[in-house]
């Protein structure tokens, strides 16, 4: 987590709609994260730490990665598994 002294990042209002299967999927994260770490996690800043995380992760995915994506999106069907999410969790929770 970011200290008291940590510099200060300015933050941008923007908008933006969520597929529901997406929307849903990022609710139960922001739920284990409240439950696992007993803090108050907003949507957005789940979303931004999903948004850097995919970020960082970019450079290591192959094309065959890429085109999974591209599927989810193309048929707005995105399929995670809970055990992702619970993996996702664990490792926010030992940090």
């Amino acid at each position: 987590m970011i200290g008291k002294d940590s510099p200060k990042i300015p933050k941008s209002k923007k908008s933006i709609t969520l597929e529901k299967e997406i929307e849903t999927k990022v609710r139960k994260i922001q739920a284990r994260l409240i439950e696992k770490t007993d803090q108050s996690w907003s949507i957005s800043m789940v979303l931004n730490m999903l948004v850097t995380g995919g970020l960082a992760h970019t450079k290591k995915m192959s094309k065959a990665d890429w085109q999974k994506v591209r599927t989810m999106v193309e048929q707005k069907a995105v399929s995670f598994d809970d055990s992702m999410i619970t993996d996702f969790v664990k490792k926010i929770g030992e940090e």
